[in-house]
């Protein structure tokens, strides 16, 4: 997602004498759940399936929601606890029983007035006990004047994390068991806006969601090469995407400006899209789709986001003009 937030409105006009276009829609998502509590400007869901629980995070309130399966909810994560920002990507290590968070600094955020460019923007990258729901390390950057924000992130099956790192200076970082420090692992300046990660089965290519299409990086050797796309595929089919996810050799990704998820699905070499299916468009309750987690053949994903609910003088609108936040779940096999 990006840190200044794409605003979507749908203004209709009715005049006498004059039809309005209707809207084009494909609806196969369901309603998962939604969460009692409207303000929270949610950005990232994740899921654990030790124990069927979902994780919610709020770019408003700075906190982490914990929804369990029998669908109770209670703060995993306090108000800015820690020194929490905005909650952006997150993942559950399910194997070594951590949550891992993106945070960031950025005006969704209660409280949060600093100035890009005398202040800078802090972000870090926290790691949470699962069953305990304490901090066992964070990874912070605050350095004066300079504009940092982490923004999603994707573990490989033995738990190293990867995380893109936008705006002044995109980055890929990684976390790696052996020695747990926040890393560069390589520059990301040939692309604008790295957005969602997801990574390969087998672990051996990290796919990367930017302004311009998606970027394809081999882990062990470093080489990268933007996705290409066969001779029909519209190539700005796959731009704009926030949410990534690696399924069945495909991609699956959620567009917000297009108020779309899709599926590219990939050739056997992985660097080419050779078809899109298009999964949902236009869902009623779609306000900004952002991201989601797979569980089993299914993406649940958050689909109001409502980041554009903020009145001219910045401050929130009013709680009946919010919804509450719903996920939706959609099958991702025909």
């Amino acid at each position: 997602m990006k840190a200044v937030f794409c605003i979507i409105f749908f203004i209709g006009f009715g005049f006498y004498g004059i039809a309005q276009k209707p809207v084009e829609r494909l609806n196969k998502s369901f309603i998962a759940y939604t969460i009692p509590e409207k303000d929270i400007l949610p950005e990232n869901v994740a899921y654990d399936p030790a124990d069927a629980s979902f994780y919610i995070g709020s770019t408003r309130k700075g906190k982490i929601i914990k929804r369990t399966k029998d669908g109770a909810y209670h703060d995993f994560a306090k108000p800015q606890q820690d020194g929490l920002h905005m909650i952006i990507g997150m993942k559950v290590d399910p194997i070594q029983r951590y949550l891992w968070v993106c945070s960031s600094g950025g005006s969704n955020l209660i409280g949060y007035n600093r100035k890009d460019k005398n202040e800078g923007r802090p972000a870090g990258i926290f790691k949470y006990d699962l069953q305990t729901g304490k901090l066992i390390k964070k990874y912070w950057i605050d350095i004066p004047g300079e504009v940092h924000f982490f923004n999603d992130i994707v573990l490989d099956t033995s738990g190293n994390l990867y995380a893109t790192h936008m705006f002044s200076n995109p980055i890929l970082y990684t976390i790696q068991n052996d020695n747990d420090e926040l890393k560069v692992l390589t520059s990301l300046s040939e692309i604008k806006y790295p957005n969602g990660i997801t990574i390969s089965d087998n672990n051996t290519y990290l796919f990367i969601a930017h302004s311009e299409g998606i970027l394809r990086i081999h882990i062990k050797t470093g080489k990268k090469q933007n996705i290409q796309y066969s001779a029909d595929i519209d190539t700005t089919d796959n731009k704009g995407i926030d949410g990534l996810y690696f399924y069945k050799n495909s991609l699956i990704g959620i567009q917000p400006g297009k108020n779309s998820v899709k599926k590219f699905v990939l050739n056997t070499e992985q660097n080419t899209i050779i078809k899109t299916i298009p999964l949902e468009y236009n869902h009623p309750m779609m306000n900004n789709p952002t991201t989601g987690v797979l569980v089993d053949n299914e993406l649940y994903y958050i689909a109001n986001a409502q980041f554009g609910s903020f009145n001219k003088d910045g401050s929130l609108f009013s709680m009946e003009k919010l919804y509450e936040p719903t996920i939706l779940k959609v099958k991702l096999d025909d």
